[in-house]
């Protein structure tokens, strides 16, 4: 979430009212209440009921009066001696405390008058008939009267511990109904208030956990559950903001990656393209255009090359059919609309050049056409300029290639030219002062023997210069798969020791020394006239060569062989094969000796400095 973003939250969630309507307060009013009513049910219920505790005692109490009164008229009957103790149990009933608290309890006028007057027609008639003479009688007959006053006095009890009881059921009636009212009213507020708005909520929270934030819940009044749902369709708009964001900025990042890739494609495949067919640059930077302009999604694209920017361009095309632009003037550059202010076309476009160059030499330009007004993104002018310098580099590097086949070939010519001038040229030389004296010769009439000397002479110096020629003519022709000294030797080696049976052994130690092709054909003609001395006049069953570098850098070339020794390393009259060997050692800046080995045979030992230890470079050390 960003800054104004929490911002905002921070201040709508300041700015809710606190809730009117608190469902939890109203709750516990409920809940208050229904406990209330329960109390009051309950202490009312208790206070009725205290309120009839002994009546059933005093009911049985005033129905037992009855049947004392028949009892004391049975007795009466009999003997009136022994109405002593039902009389005063009569008494002591009519005063008994359980009436008398009956009394009390249900304090009715109508229940006192009843009492009173049983107890007065008890003590005021029939107690004094009992005590009096031929009361008998008479009592009998005031007992049915006594006897209906206890009734209507026991009925008027019961009816009034009846109605207590009444009023304990309706107050137990009243109180259940209000509960449940209660109940019923909290159940349908909780329901309205709390179950359906939770309810809402959920559904809310489930649709944001799957990313839906397009819901809203409106919850009416002004409750906790009200700012709940205020809250959370704040934050779902907040977080429907804050994902649409965040779901564009991907979709821009994605757009970028995809860009990027594109990009780094097109650089990877134009390098390749570039670098593996370096001869034709031209048309595989054509090939690229198209795939730029759709990459870059702008107007056309040209590609302009010149050798040197004051001589003008010499190829022109674009990203349309590898064909000149339309606006191309080409071979009157000076009136290309580059040249205008702005670089402007007739069209209205404008020209974006991006120069290739190699150092400070200028070796054209690619041209983006763009609408009036529209300039170019930086990823575009970054993958422009990058494009501009990696074709800059391709050009640099095809036209350095070019040079330095061009100075091989010069090389390689003046290395034929000086391999004739010190071997075919100095033989052909020495046949044509040999001429001249065979012409002198003759013109003095000398004896036919001088004649014929002198005629021997020279055939055999033609031979050994038409075996040079041969030489010379074989070592150029020689095919090796890979360049450099090491090729052309293991070459040499097969060619002279498998058409003369002699077993030649090649001990090259100069992989890590670079020889100069002047070095390179020099040892390699030493090397062949050696290996040509032994299977021509050794008459050598093996041969050893040897190639090493000492510390310091010079080369020692060894060629050993097991024939029958070289009587003196002097080059017999009409042979130069011993002084061109002389000659070559001398233009590495080396020496040759060739002596006869203690063991037998013949040794040809040649060493020089390489050309690159005479340069002013730190060397390496080897060992301490």
């Amino acid at each position: 979430m960003t800054t104004s973003a929490r911002n905002d939250y921070a201040a709508t969630d300041t700015e809710l009212p606190a809730p009117r309507h608190s469902i939890v307060f109203s709750t516990l009013v409920a809940f208050v209440l229904i406990i209330g009513v329960t109390l009051i049910s309950m202490l009312g219920a208790l206070y009725m009921a205290d309120g009839l505790e002994g009546d059933a005692e005093a009911i049985n109490q005033a129905g037992s009066l009855r049947m004392q009164a028949y009892r004391l008229a049975l007795i009466a009957d009999q003997d009136a001696g022994t109405l002593d103790e039902p009389i005063a149990a009569m008494n002591a009933t009519l005063a008994s405390a359980s009436i008398e608290s009956a009394l009390i309890r249900h304090d009715s006028g109508e229940l006192s008058r009843l009492h009173a007057q049983a107890v007065e027609q008890w003590r005021r008639i029939m107690q004094p008939l009992l005590e009096g003479p031929a009361g008998a009688t008479r009592f009998r007959a005031e007992v049915p009267k006594f006897v209906a006053q206890l009734d209507a006095f026991v009925r008027t009890l019961q009816e009034s511990s009846e109605k207590k009881l009444e009023i304990i059921r309706a107050l137990q009636v009243v109180t259940l109904f209000v509960i449940v009212l209660i109940a019923f009213l909290l159940i349908f507020a909780l329901n309205r208030t709390l179950a359906t708005p939770l309810r809402q909520l959920t559904a809310l929270a489930r649709q944001i956990s799957r990313g839906n934030f397009t819901g809203q819940v409106a919850v009416a009044g002004e409750t906790e559950l009200s700012m709940l749902s205020h809250t959370l369709n704040q934050m779902n708009q907040e977080l429907a903001s804050l994902y649409g964001e965040m779901e564009s900025k991907v979709n821009e990042k994605t757009a970028e990656l995809t860009r990027s890739n594109e990009t780094l494609q097109l650089l990877f495949d134009s390098a390749r393209l570039l670098y593996t067919q370096p001869d034709e640059p031209v048309r595989m930077m054509g090939q690229q255009l198209p795939k730029v302009r759709d990459i870059l999604g702008c107007g056309p694209i040209s590609l302009c090359l010149n050798r040197a920017a004051e001589a003008g361009s010499h190829t022109a095309i674009t990203s349309s059919g590898l064909q000149p632009p339309d606006y191309c003037k080409l071979p009157d550059c000076q009136a290309c609309p580059v040249n205008n202010e702005g670089a402007q076309l007739q069209t209205g476009s404008h020209l974006v050049s991006f120069e290739l160059r190699s150092g400070q030499t200028e070796l054209g330009a690619i041209r983006v056409e763009q609408s009036a007004g529209e300039q170019l993104a930086p990823w575009q002018t970054r993958l422009m300029v990058t494009l501009a310098d990696l074709y800059g580099a391709c050009l640099s590097l095809t036209e350095q290639g070019q040079q330095q086949a061009r100075m091989a070939l010069m090389e390689e010519r003046a290395v034929i030219a000086r391999e004739l001038h010190d071997s075919l040229a100095q033989s052909l030389s020495a046949q044509k002062l040999q001429l001249a004296r065979l012409k002198r010769q003759t013109a003095k009439g000398c004896a036919p023997s001088e004649l014929a000397e002198t005629t021997g002479e020279i055939e055999q110096g033609l031979n050994s210069a038409y075996r040079q020629l041969r030489e010379l003519l074989t070592t150029f022709r020689i095919k090796v798969n890979e360049p450099g000294l090491k090729p052309a030797l293991q070459a040499t080696v097969e060619e002279f020791g498998g058409n003369s049976g002699v077993a030649i052994l090649m001990n090259y130690q100069l992989d890590h020394c670079p020889l100069t092709p002047n070095e390179e054909i020099h040892c390699l003609q030493i090397v062949r006239e050696a290996l040509s001395n032994v299977v021509k006049h050794a008459h050598a069953d093996s041969c050893s060569l040897t190639l090493s570098q000492d510390r310091q850098g010079t080369i020692h070339v060894t060629i050993d062989d097991d024939g029958i020794g070289i009587a003196e390393a002097v080059s017999p009259a009409g042979h130069y094969g011993i002084s061109i060997l002389m000659e070559r050692a001398n233009s590495l800046n080396g020496s040759l000796t060739v002596t006869r080995r203690d063991a037998g045979g013949t040794r040809v030992y040649l060493r020089f400095p390489p050309h690159y230890r005479l340069l002013d470079l730190k060397q390496e050390r080897t060992g301490s």
